[in-house]
Parts: structure tokens; C-alpha cells; sequence
């Protein structure tokens, strides 16, 4: 296959604590390794590093990054909007993929489509799925006139798109609910998340978080990552609070997060002396704190299934602790643990003393497995983008 040139847009690129920006970093990295030309749009802010470079195996990723007004998450995505449509219309490039932040970046593909040679290929890989998002949110009601016009854009946007990268099985169905959809059976893969860094085997004895806890003989339930729109974490308030009201002494709950829902978190933790709410901890602590864990936790608020899939299983996949998800029981990250016997899923409307009661069934050493890292998904989204 001769050499081509790759456009990759979206405002994350690089950095270790932003899911989509760490994956797609892997497969330019991965194009890279092929033979072919890579150039990247991304944000300033959302860019780690200052010389506009990244290696790929000992060549480099152009990054263009740019600023943002900082004057709101909306002007910030419409901004990025606009320079991505410029860059689709201006820019050299053989192939093109469009992640979903900002959201509706598919609409570029159909507004600058003149522009286009017929050689061009658009790929768009759905990190998340708006509308539907705000719908989940209640920022907009399901078929209400903000709802058609926002679903009106991605269908345009599909009308000029070659292929569709799903993270599951799950988002794969809203998807195909477009009247745009493409129905052809090489149209759409699915590419679940992943998680390549090297989150080494961390020892108890030697864990840095653990001791920064201070809970020596401690399980911990842990859950890490960001705490959006889309995550509950009432039902681990509640299994801590009956725990706590049981007298049992040996569970602690610690989140380190960042998002919307922190606020609501720290509030209403504020009386369980077995909850701990952490800010995130620096990069070079990640394996530390994965491995801290007995449970690793999950969550997904009903009407988010197929809208969002929490790439936060993914590392924990990566230590041998076992994982609870609460959320809907047709959700991607459902299956995914039903199918690799990783863990156990919960309806959202678990009781606290049902919760307590999974941790406990989780925390016998029966559940711990071998730590996986899935390198394959990088490889299909490259093999979908190419062809």
C-alpha cells in the first residue's frame, strides 16, 4: 500500500489523563509506524507539550495546535469547529479522521465536500454521541425541534463520510438509527477503548497512594477518571453509608476525579468518615494508584447506554482487581465484563446493601485475574482508515 497522507482532528491530543487525546495519539503513532504522513489538529490547551511534536518511533506527528477563546466550553467548540472545516477544505491530506469533540464535526465533512477530491476518504470515530448527550443530560428533549436539527447535521455529515468507528456493540445501534446511515455491511466497525500505558504491577507494600491513605489492611473501592454528566455515584455513597452503619471498618471509598459531578460528590461525602475525594494525582503515580484498588468502580446514569463508554475500564483491565459497574445492564461496558469474567454489573437503582454486598463477593481472591491489554483496537481503527 503506497504512503498516505492523515489528517486526525480533534481538541485532545497526547496527554495521559485524557482518554481520547492518549488513543488517538496511539493511532497516529501507529500510522507512523506504517510509512505514512501524519498531521494532527488539536487544541493548545488540550496539547502536552511546547514544540508541536510528537516521536512516532523515532519520526515525528505534525500538531498543529490551536488557542482557544476560553470563554465558554460552546465558543470553545465552535471555534475549533470552524478551524477544522478550514482545515478540511485547505489542508493536503489522502485521509481524514474526525473525532467527536467538538461534537458534530461530521458536518464539516458535508459542508466542505466541494472542496474535495473524489480520492478522499472521512472516517469519523464516535467517542460519544451527541445529541443523544443532551438528551441524556435533559438539555434537550428526545425528537424535540433542538434534537432534530442537531441529528439533521450528523446526517448531512454521514451523506459524505466513508466509514464509522463505534467504541461498542451498543452506540453501534443508536448510531444506525440515522436516516443517513450507510447500511453497508464494511460501512462500520467497532473498536472498543483501550489503555496502552504501562501501568506496571504495583506491590502493597511499595504503593505510594496507599500509604498517602494511610489504610493499611484497607480494601479500597476505587474509582478514578472523570465524574461527568453521564456517572452516578450515589449507590457508592450508599453501600460506604451502610457499611459504615454496620460498623464495618474495613472498606474504603476513594474517587479521584475531576468533572461536574465532583461538587455534588464532595457534599454529600462530607459525613462517611470511609470516602475519600481526591484531585488527580500526577502522571508518574498512575500505576500506584490503579493497583491500590480491590474494586476498581464504574458508572453510567440511565439513557447514557451507547452515548458514552467510560474508557476507565480500560486501565483497571490493566491491574488484576476486578471491577463493579453500575449502570444499564445493555450497556457496552456490561457486555465487555460479562464477556471477559472481569467483574459484575448492577442495575443504577441498586440499593446501597446490595452494592456492599458485590464488593464483598468481589473482594474474595477467587475474582482476581491476569492484567490484559488489548492492543488490537488501535490496529482495526488503523486498518479501517486505511483501506
Amino acid at each position: 500500500m503506497a504512503n498516505m497522507r492523515f489528517l486526525l482532528i480533534n481538541r485532545f491530543f497526547g496527554g495521559e489523563q485524557t482518554p481520547t487525546g492518549r488513543m488517538l495519539k496511539d493511532v497516529a503513532q501507529e500510522l507512523r509506524r506504517q510509512g505514512h504522513e501524519v498531521e494532527v489538529l488539536a487544541s493548545r490547551a488540550s496539547y502536552a507539550g511546547s514544540n508541536g511534536e510528537i516521536p512516532g518511533n523515532g519520526q515525528d506527528i505534525k500538531v498543529r495546535h490551536v488557542g482557544e477563546i476560553g470563554r465558554g466550553r460552546l465558543l470553545d467548540w465552535t471555534s475549533f469547529w470552524v478551524r477544522a472545516s478550514f482545515s478540511l477544505a485547505s489542508r493536503r491530506w489522502d485521509r481524514c479522521l474526525l473525532l467527536t469533540d467538538p461534537p458534530f464535526l461530521p458536518f464539516a465533512a458535508w459542508l466542505t465536500h466541494l472542496f474535495r477530491a473524489p480520492e478522499q476518504r472521512i472516517y469519523w470515530w464516535t467517542m460519544d454521541v451527541y445529541p443523544e448527550a443532551l438528551v441524556a443530560a435533559g438539555m434537550a428533549k428526545e425528537g424535540g425541534f433542538l434534537c432534530h436539527c442537531l441529528r439533521w447535521l450528523n446526517e448531512l455529515g454521514l451523506r459524505r463520510t466513508n466509514g464509522v468507528i463505534a467504541l461498542g456493540g451498543r452506540q453501534l445501534q443508536r448510531l444506525q438509527t440515522y436516516r443517513r446511515w450507510n447500511p453497508a455491511p464494511d460501512f462500520a466497525i467497532i473498536a472498543p477503548p483501550w489503555d496502552l500505558r504501562p501501568i506496571h504491577r504495583v506491590e502493597v507494600s511499595a504503593n505510594k497512594v496507599l500509604r498517602r491513605l494511610s489504610c493499611p489492611g484497607f480494601k479500597v473501592a476505587l474509582y478514578t477518571g472523570n465524574l461527568g454528566e453521564g456517572h452516578l455515584f450515589a449507590p457508592f455513597l450508599d453501600a460506604a453509608r451502610f457499611l459504615h452503619e454496620q460498623g464495618r471498618l474495613d472498606w474504603l471509598f476513594v474517587f479521584v476525579v475531576r468533572g461536574a459531578g465532583r461538587p455534588g460528590l464532595e457534599a454529600t461525602a462530607a459525613r462517611l468518615p470511609n470516602v475519600r475525594v481526591l484531585d488527580y494525582l500526577p502522571e508518574s503515580e498512575t500505576p500506584d494508584l490503579l493497583w491500590s484498588a480491590t474494586v476498581h468502580l464504574v458508572s453510567m446514569k440511565p439513557g447514557w447506554e451507547g452515548v458514552i463508554v467510560p474508557s476507565k475500564l480500560y486501565g483497571a483491565l490493566q491491574t488484576s482487581a476486578p471491577v463493579l459497574f453500575l449502570g444499564p445492564l445493555d450497556a457496552d461496558t456490561a457486555a465487555e465484563l460479562q464477556a471477559t469474567g472481569r467483574g459484575l454489573s448492577l442495575p443504577p437503582t441498586a440499593p446501597g446493601q446490595e452494592v456492599a454486598r458485590a464488593l464483598e463477593n468481589l473482594a474474595d481472591a477467587a475474582w482476581l485475574r491476569e492484567p490484559h491489554m488489548d492492543t488490537n483496537s488501535p490496529r482495526r481503527v488503523v486498518g479501517c482508515i486505511t483501506r
